[in-house]
């Protein structure tokens, strides 16, 4: 199914008008919101540590969404702001914030749309762990994420990558990316030193994109879970849609419409919604009980995958 057979042009066009207005508002309260918890954190630390562990857990949560699974995903569309240049640096923000290399994703991603659960489509085919200490991990810091993505981050900048074995090297603009996601993160880390000359601060910040990324995981394990089979019935088939509360769908950026996206990338993610609703209305699409998929569906779903 494609989109032009749903709506015509002008409706089309008018979905996917970025919204300068609305992305800087977004975009402040994301930044504005997670200066805030993790100031809190910080300034509770000294006499209030449960309250402080408290604030960290929640930063670190509303952090992951910088991620993939999250604001950064839409930015690598370049359909938050009208600028691509804008939208470009910050894709690259919020990768090395979450400790990620865009290169790689740029690569896999376009693929991912356009092949949906190909035998090679790293994303659809997503093989999370989730047994009981992969979810321990998830729900408190997970150490083996993170000293592989360290691990990545410096040999990618060396111009390699591991394969069978051994090494390969990788291209030019990945190890670029690489370099400069480590500076990026080195230079974040000498501004919390010169600014607090806090050990302490400094590792809260750098546990930040580890930590308590349960929730991150889930959403993201979600968006295609269990619907193999309608691999070539397009979008509104092989892509899940799930309502969400409002906080969590803005701090997912509306991935939640993730049948919606699928169906035309071209949208801006705060204009899903209007979309959604047209397909719920011709009847295109059907409601999903989050609470009921969460608590039961999805389990069994990857219960019965065919890699479980």
């Amino acid at each position: 199914m494609h989109i032009l057979s749903i709506i015509d042009k002008g409706a089309l066009a008018q979905l996917s008008r970025p919204s300068d207005r609305i992305a800087t508002r977004h975009l402040l309260f994301r930044v504005l919101g997670e200066a805030a918890l993790f100031s809190s954190a910080v300034m509770l630390l000294d006499g209030w540590p449960a309250a402080a562990l408290l604030c960290f857990y929640a930063c670190a949560i509303w952090h992951g969404f910088w991620g993939y699974a999250g604001i950064g995903h839409e930015l690598y569309h370049s359909r938050v702001f009208s600028n691509l240049q804008l939208n470009k640096l910050l894709y690259r923000i919020a990768s090395y914030l979450t400790w990620n290399n865009p290169g790689f994703f740029r690569k896999s991603h376009n693929h991912h749309h356009h092949h949906t659960f190909a035998a090679d489509d790293g994303e659809a085919q997503s093989t999370q762990d989730w047994r009981p200490l992969a979810v321990f991990l998830y729900l408190t810091v997970d150490l083996p994420v993170l000293v592989r993505r360290l691990y990545y981050a410096f040999i990618n900048a060396a111009g390699l990558t591991p394969k069978d074995g051994g090494f390969t090297r990788i291209d030019g603009a990945c190890q670029r990316e690489a370099i400069l996601m480590l500076a990026f993160n080195i230079a974040v880390q000498l501004a919390l030193w010169a600014a607090f000359q806090a050990w302490h601060i400094n590792l809260m910040w750098f546990l930040l994109p580890f930590t308590g990324q349960f929730l991150n995981r889930l959403l993201a394990q979600s968006q295609h879970v269990g619907l193999a089979g309608a691999a070539k019935e397009g979008p509104l088939k092989h892509s899940r849609t799930l309502p969400l509360p409002a906080l969590l769908e803005f701090l997912y950026a509306g991935m939640n419409f993730h049948a919606e996206h699928h169906l035309a990338p071209v949208i801006p993610y705060y204009n899903l919604p209007r979309l959604n609703a047209l397909l719920l209305e011709r009847k295109l699409l059907s409601r999903i009980d989050a609470s009921s998929f969460f608590m039961k569906d999805i389990w069994l779903a990857l219960k019965t995958r065919p890699e479980s």
